[in-house]
């Protein structure tokens, strides 16, 4: 992230608490800033349009398919 980009973040994180009114101590800022940096890379990466063909193969029938044993 560049030095903008970050600044960007630091502006709107800065309005986002303010609106809630929480309040992230001085010495604790910059590590919650990393933190929704990293959460924003790593939401990017998971929400992407992807095929049905990506999707796990888990179907399964509940029919039975042999004779049941008692």
């Amino acid at each position: 992230m560049s030095t903008e980009e970050r600044r960007a973040l630091e502006a709107e994180f800065d309005a986002l608490t303010a609106r809630l009114g929480a309040v992230v101590p001085a010495d604790r800022k910059a590590g919650v800033v990393s933190c929704c940096e990293e959460l924003r890379r790593m939401t990017a990466l998971v929400h992407r349009p992807r095929s049905p063909a990506v999707e796990p193969a888990n179907v399964y029938s509940l029919k039975p398919t042999g004779s049941i044993r008692s």
